[in-house]
């Protein structure tokens, strides 16, 4: 089976290009409530360990609920520097998948085919490419020494050539519910659309968040 890492960054930081609309602790909230659907997602698929790597004791004590286990990071250093320090602690026994803690609509068959085990002997690189088709929103590795991570900005493109690089053709994962990640006020109004119900639906209505507003309208919330 495969083991899962989800980095989530300091609760303080959480979702800067949302600053504009929502107030620091709603966005805090918000980080949550995404966590929450991704791991209720998670919660029917068969996969090994599931790792949080996170510094809020709020992150891990939701994680502990879905069986996930903590990997407290003392002082924060990125989000590359936390997913590596979860591939040496889950070592080099099984395949390893990275997902984003900011897909509310992720899907658990998207999330299945991502996470699918491959032949013991097999070298395989599995991309879940953004909305954007830049950015990497899941990521497999069927060991997890094969490629370093290289998360943020092209990563999508620089992982196929990196996985290229050390005699891999890498495997390219069109899944829409993994692909919609929440960073920006657009890709809020655009959930809204979509989702019926979910944890992060029901903190919008909870809060009142109106997703027809202007950028100012909720900035002191």
């Amino acid at each position: 089976m495969t083991d899962i890492v989800i980095p989530i960054k300091p609760l303080a930081e959480a979702k800067q290009r949302l600053a504009g609309f929502l107030g620091p602790a709603l966005r805090a909230m918000l980080v949550l409530a995404m966590l929450e659907d991704l791991l209720a997602a998670l919660a029917g698929l068969e996969n090994d360990r599931l790792l949080l790597v996170a510094s809020d004791d709020e992150v891990f004590d939701l994680g502990m609920t879905y069986g996930a286990e903590p990997l407290r990071e003392r002082h924060a250093q990125g989000y590359n520097e936390a997913v590596a320090a979860a591939f040496e602690t889950l070592g080099v026994g099984s395949a390893i998948a990275v997902l984003p803690g900011d897909l509310p609509l992720a899907a658990p068959a998207e999330i299945a085919m991502l996470i699918a085990p491959v032949a013991t002997d097999a070298r395989s690189v599995r991309l879940a490419p953004a909305r954007d088709g830049r950015g990497t929103n899941g990521l497999f590795l069927s060991a997890p020494g094969l490629i370093r991570p290289s998360f943020g900005p092209e990563s999508f493109a620089r992982y196929q050539q990196t996985a290229r690089v050390v005699g891999i053709a890498p495997e390219v994962l069109r899944a829409p519910t993994l692909a919609h990640d929440i960073d920006t006020l657009d890709d809020l109004q655009d959930f809204a659309r979509i989702a019926a119900s979910g944890t992060t639906r029901d903190f919008l209505g909870k809060h009142g968040i109106c997703l027809n507003a202007t950028s100012n309208d909720r900035g002191a919330a």
